[in-house]
């Protein structure tokens, strides 16, 4: 019997999970955001401003949802820094709980579990950009969502990527959060068709049965999403010991478990649409990548064997 990963019987919504705006130090007001990002094709945007949570109900609309969020950071030492965007459960949230920043994991710790008890979903955002070591991640806990790829930072960095800091996160972290791709723009280059432009460079697609916010905040909770820069992940199945997966035309299609295990396609250019992997054997978890023949990829999260009847 078929079991799908991603759910075949739902709509796919394009989401940016990490958007700055003139509530803080983004360039645009929310309402020219929302206009970029609809005129591409994107439903979702959550408005994360540093350290301020602002609802956005004149944004709201039968093809738009903003979700409410904030951007919480916690420096130390040498530039580390802990980044973690948090989203709302209630669309007209705004007031954030009280919490002491503390650098280290039990600092942050004790801030994740505050906000989940308060119904947050908490995004791990740019390990790299943040200076920051396994040491100073594996040992989180309660995280929903971990950034493998972050358009700012490939822009003013050409460092974007955290897709090994997430290989690391899943194979020894506490958690295994879901792979998100953003782009966390502050669009200091107005121009949005320039290459030093901070938009549209990576999403999260988000699978749902409509576009609504408590529709939208219950998928990214189950973990019904991918993260991509590019490819675009169609049907993902478990079925009799094999997981199927169907893509955009790719050149390659990856699967990854905890070990050193891995099985492959790859073709000369971006002709494949999809592969079957044996996922027989004793292992916790595996993970999809799917990557074109301009190196732009989409990430499925860890699925567990337990996940899997």
């Amino acid at each position: 019997m078929k079991q799908y990963l991603l759910p075949a019987d739902r709509r796919q919504y394009k989401a940016n999970l990490h958007c700055h705006s003139t509530f803080s130090d983004g360039r645009f007001d929310v309402a020219t955001l929302k206009k970029h990002y609809v005129d591409r094709g994107y439903s979702v945007v959550a408005f994360s401003d540093h350290n301020c949570l602002v609802p956005h109900p004149e944004l709201r609309s039968d093809d738009f949802v903003p979700l409410t969020a904030i951007e919480v950071d916690v420096n130390g030492p040498k530039g580390h820094t802990y980044h973690l965007n948090f989203f709302s459960p209630d669309k007209d949230r705004s007031v954030f709980p009280a919490i002491e920043r503390v650098y280290g994991t039990e600092g942050i710790n004790r801030i994740i579990k505050i906000c989940n008890d308060a119904g947050f979903l908490c995004q791990y955002n740019h390990p790299r950009w943040s200076f920051q070591t396994p040491d100073e991640f594996i040992g989180l806990e309660g995280l929903w969502g971990f950034e493998v790829f972050n358009t700012g930072c490939e822009v003013d960095m050409i460092d974007g990527w955290g897709d090994y800091e997430y290989e690391v996160m899943c194979r020894d972290g506490k958690c295994k959060p879901v792979a998100t791709a953003t782009d966390d723009n502050h669009n200091g280059c107005r121009d949005i068709a320039s290459p030093y432009n901070d938009s549209f460079g990576g999403w999260t697609m988000i699978f749902a049965p409509e576009l609504s916010y408590d529709a939208i905040f219950e998928a990214m909770k189950r973990g019904d999403c991918y993260a991509s820069t590019g490819p675009e992940i169609r049907e993902l199945y478990a079925e009799d010991g094999k997981v199927v997966v169907k893509c955009s035309p790719a050149q390659s299609i990856f699967i990854r478990f905890e070990t050193r295990r891995s099985d492959k396609r790859r073709s000369h250019g971006d002709e494949l649409e999809g592969a079957e992997f044996d996922i027989g054997g004793s292992y916790d978890h595996f993970r999809i990548e799917v990557k074109d023949s301009h190196g732009n990829k989409a990430l499925t999260r860890a699925y567990r064997f337990d996940e899997i009847r």
